[in-house]
């Protein structure tokens, strides 16, 4: 038969200290990551947009830097912080008759099966959305011209992406690249 020994704790040791210890470095980590050190910005490249707006999408970090790219008929930003790509806003010229799920159907972060808004002029999720812009010179030319919004890093939500598509799809409508031909 096998003896149990109780074996007697150090008296006067306790985990609180340590506990307490810990729990101040992750308050001081979470402290340190949970703010934006840069300035948002006012714009996506150059196309007007509510600071708060994009300041809902956007990630913490220390440096924002942004990059502006075209191929064919889609102009797109990039948006990076920390040298990691966050954020994708573009705009695409599509034939006449278009839909939000047909542009949805080929744009990364959204799916013609997600949310609708505006009766169909808005699809979004909360890693991307599509909107219609109202571009007369578009339309003049038998085209529809759609703004995509997209992030690439978790913590943003379906209605903040849904006012960011809003907004740069208003913006876009009313800026120059509204007036580009392609």
């Amino acid at each position: 038969m096998k003896k149990i020994r109780n074996v007697a704790r150090p008296k006067g040791r306790s985990i609180a200290p340590l506990a307490a210890a810990i729990t101040a470095l992750l308050s001081i980590a979470a402290c340190s990551s949970s703010d934006k050190q840069y300035t948002v910005p006012d714009s996506l490249c150059g196309i007007k947009v509510p600071q708060k707006v994009l300041k809902e999408v956007l990630p913490n970090g220390q440096e924002l830097t942004e990059r502006r790219e075209s191929s064919g008929s889609t102009k797109r930003c990039r948006i990076h912080v920390d040298g990691e790509s966050v954020l994708s806003a573009s705009t695409e010229h599509w034939e006449g008759g278009t839909t939000a799920s047909d542009v949805a159907q080929s744009a990364l972060g959204v799916d013609p099966q997600d949310e609708k808004s505006d009766e169909g002029r808005y699809i979004y999720s909360s890693t991307g959305a599509v909107g219609k812009v109202d571009c007369a010179q578009a339309e003049e030319a038998h085209e529809l011209l759609w703004a995509s919004v997209r992030v690439t890093h978790n913590g943003a939500k379906n209605a903040n992406m849904l006012k960011l598509v809003k907004a740069y799809s208003e913006a876009v409508g009313s800026s120059p690249a509204c007036t580009e031909s392609h």
